[in-house]
């Protein structure tokens, strides 16, 4: 027996696939904005999956690999479901310079600025090393 269920006619294309992490369109497409003032609710590892070619020579799967990711708060108070992969060394530095802590516990509620910035021609997700202003 076939099923088929209607999309909403207000769903994101990039929804029909969606993702595990922050992306660019949500910011540029979602949110209509090139910059997005962030308060930060957490960091923790989570695996993930940096390259399918890189094979495990031993589990002949793709290497898994624990990497920082940023949880943030919503305008409405709430945690985003998709956090920032902080993969990008240049982001940690970012952080750093923008928020002046040194460990993640620091970071717990302060602001910082997500913005698109461009790597190899494309458009990514990067943080702001200016101090955020508070609005």
């Amino acid at each position: 027996m076939n099923k088929s269920v209607a999309i909403p006619d207000n769903t994101f294309l990039d929804d029909l696939h969606p993702a595990r992490f922050l992306r660019v369109t949500d910011l540029t497409e979602r949110w209509k904005v090139a910059r997005l003032l962030v308060k930060i609710s957490r960091l923790q590892y989570e695996e993930t999956v940096p390259k399918t070619t890189d094979i495990d020579p031993q589990t002949h799967k793709p290497r898994i690999v624990m990497q920082p990711v940023m949880y943030f708060f919503t305008k409405d108070g709430n945690e985003y479901p998709r956090p920032y992969l902080l993969s990008a060394k240049v982001d940690l530095q970012s952080l750093k310079t923008a928020t002046g802590c040194c460990t993640a516990g620091e970071l717990k509620g302060r602001t910082v600025v997500i913005m698109v910035g461009r790597h190899k021609e494309k458009p990514v997700l990067r943080i702001d090393p200016k101090e955020a202003e508070h609005g």
